[in-house]
């Protein structure tokens, strides 16, 4: 795989800010979808019905298979056994060995996506069999993020395109871009950053905009929004929304609430924040503040939310490993907080994060380059290193015990594999782009 490696450090470090801030290419508000380098594709029709919250136009062009919907407009991401003086997570004995994994099968299936990147263009491509990555991609703006829900696949094109388009992920292999459904394009720079889908519908987190919307997955309209406005932080018009869950008939929202300096990109981050709202009628029922700054995901477990954050960065661009970071478990009946595993235990912040059955994987951001690979059981509080994995920048993905990781390590750049504490690297073809978000189907 290839990236860009004349990329200054201070900037890589704060790209992983979820605010979006990656560098653009010269035409930041195309991204024409193509299959492969060959395959132009024409815009799509849209039904301008209702929304004066929606651009007049998508911005990428989509072209739909004559069975495929077309989109109306509308309204509207523990403490550990180790030595106390140490910061380095204890290392899994049997996580020690990474492998190629051949290519060979009677059948092909797509078992993951993955979107790659090097800050200038942006593909989808597949993972076929949990093998190897798909020769075919199709073209998306350079800053996008992938998302299943069963064999649906939807990739959201974030800031500067502000689009979601849905694919069936079962026709990829034979269609290519001809197997996308349909595709609504949002508010300038709304930046769409989640999905938490309920029944036919789903909620679209939006980090930039000042409000969260509801969609259909039949067509991508758009019927309710929920206007975050009142959580910004000290001048700021959006709460900076970071993940999004839903659990039990609630939505909930978890907020960074940094303030940016667009001249020095100087960033004050206060404690995050969790708002609750109703599931089906938008209206908010609660909210909760968090102990660290910066959190970037959570998950819920035995009947416990846990979140993670990265915590504010350093003079050089990196996270400390220290107690201001970590995970924390959040007792939502009493609206407090504890710290079960800090950044001091993992070697510093969480990056990236994603769980299943109390098992928890982290990217952790020591440095630009430097993001190794921790395994957490939550519930014992204890944590381990998966080996093999250098740079896991590139996303985190967890279904049925399997992790799929993307590894961003200049001129080594991968997706791994990882099963019973093995790292195993999918085969990659040539000229694929650097992994920057996975989703597994």
């Amino acid at each position: 795989m290839k990236q860009m490696k004349n990329k200054l450090i201070a900037g890589a470090a704060l790209a992983s800010l979820a605010f979006g801030l990656v560098a653009c290419g010269d035409d930041s508000s195309s991204s024409a979808l193509a299959a492969g380098d060959d395959t132009e594709l024409s815009s799509s029709s849209n039904d301008d019905a209702s929304s004066s919250s929606v651009k007049a136009e998508s911005s990428s062009s989509v072209a739909k298979d004559e069975s495929s919907s077309s989109v109306a407009k509308d309204e509207s991401s523990s403490s550990v056994t180790k030595d106390e003086s140490s910061s380095s997570v204890a290392k899994e004995e049997s996580s020690s060995s990474v492998e190629e994994v051949s290519s060979s099968s009677a059948e092909d299936v797509v078992t993951a996506a993955v979107f790659g990147t090097d800050y200038t263009t942006g593909e989808l491509r597949w993972v076929i069999n949990g093998k190897k990555l798909s020769e075919k991609s199709v073209a998306f703006f350079q800053d996008s993020k992938v998302i299943a829900n069963g064999s649906d696949l939807y990739v959201l094109e974030r800031m500067k395109a502000d689009n979601i388009t849905k694919l069936n992920s079962k026709e990829l292999e034979e269609k290519g871009a001809k197997a996308v459904v349909w595709q609504i394009s949002l508010d300038d720079n709304a930046n769409p950053v989640d999905l938490a889908f309920d029944g036919e519908n789903a909620w679209v987190a939006l980090q930039n905009a000042d409000s969260l919307v509801r969609i259909s997955t039949k067509d991508g309209k758009i019927s309710k929004s929920i206007k975050t406005t009142d959580f910004a932080y000290e001048g700021e018009t959006s709460p900076y929304v970071a993940d999004i869950e839903l659990n039990d008939g609630k939505l909930y929202v978890l907020m960074q609430r940094y303030t940016l300096d667009p001249a020095t990109w100087a960033t004050t981050y206060p404690k995050g924040l969790l708002a609750i709202y109703d599931a089906s009628t938008g209206d908010l029922k609660d909210t909760v503040q968090l102990l660290k700054k910066n959190p970037t995901a959570m998950t819920f477990f035995d009947g416990s939310l846990y979140v993670a954050s990265q915590g504010e960065y350093n003079a050089d661009y990196g996270t400390d490993a220290d107690e201001e970071r970590g995970i924390e478990k959040v007792n939502l009946a009493e609206k407090k907080s504890e710290l079960i595993v800090s950044g001091k235990t993992l070697g510093g912040g969480i990056y990236a994060f994603a769980a299943e059955d109390g098992i928890a994987y982290a990217a952790i951001y020591k440095s630009y380059g430097d993001v190794p690979l921790a395994k957490i059981d939550l519930a014992a509080k204890t944590a381990s290193t998966v080996e093999g994995v250098a740079d896991a920048e590139g996303s985190l993905a967890v279904k049925g015990g399997v992790v799929y990781v993307g590894d961003r390590s200049y001129a080594n750049e991968k997706v791994f594999v990882v099963k019973d504490g093995k790292a195993s690297a999918v085969e990659s073809v040539e000229g694929a782009l650097a992994p920057y978000s996975i989703t597994l189907l």
